[in-house]
């Protein structure tokens, strides 16, 4: 007897059945056809995103226990998996020989929720903006728990003059996973601290049971 899982084929005017296929993990593999990548993902509504308003000057140094911009997960049975995170250049230095900055990220282990400077948690599928479903805040003390860069370093040339620059992503996919009680640190290194820069990410809410930080 043929235990096998079986599926509809989409679009079939027969109603044909097809074998589904499994990884070594007993995953499901799927193809999200002819959409765009991530379209399912956004499609789900689970898309949010925030930024902070005001410019933080960059280190010069690899951060330790301070993050520019602080994201505490303040949502009980749900995870946070980080699609990108980003950062715009607000100030850039007048120094005239130009520099390099790159994004440092790390996830906390469970702490004290920071206090809330209340930034936009914005949808990226149209949905109302949330509230209280994360903290931020900016420029906290933390403690180190591994500060780590991402992204390529991005150069510039200076502007001469107190302008804005440009802006920096990394695209993360997943990397990172910020449990409820923790929190995610973001801040930049740069040439000069002249440079100052508004950090921001995108993440993913999924409950917390179908993926278990272990």
């Amino acid at each position: 007897m043929d235990n096998g899982v079986q599926g509809s084929i989409r679009g079939s005017v027969s109603g044909a059945l097809a074998k589904l296929g499994f990884n070594g993990f007993g995953d499901v593999l799927t193809n999200g056809g002819s959409v765009p990548r991530y379209t399912e993902m956004a499609r789900r509504g689970n898309g949010y995103a925030t930024m902070a308003v005001s410019a933080v000057a960059a280190l010069v140094v690899r951060p330790t226990a301070t993050a520019a911009l602080e994201i505490w997960n303040n949502t009980p049975g749900k995870v946070m998996v980080i699609d990108r995170i980003f950062a715009h250049e607000l100030v850039t230095s007048t120094t005239g020989l130009g520099g390099g900055a790159v994004q440092y990220a790390m996830v906390t282990l469970p702490k004290a929720a920071p206090s809330d400077a209340a930034l936009a948690i914005n949808s990226l599928s149209g949905k109302a903006a949330q509230t209280k479903t994360v903290l931020t805040a900016a420029s906290t003390t933390v403690t180190d728990n591994g500060w780590f860069p991402y992204g390529s370093t991005v150069k510039k040339e200076s502007a001469g003059a107190v302008v804005p620059g440009g802006g920096i992503e990394a695209l993360i996919e997943g990397r990172l996973i910020v449990p409820a009680g923790c929190a995610l640190c973001l801040h930049v290194v740069a040439g000069y601290t002249g440079d100052t820069f508004t950090n921001g990410a995108a993440w993913y809410w999924e409950d917390s049971d179908a993926i278990p930080v272990q």
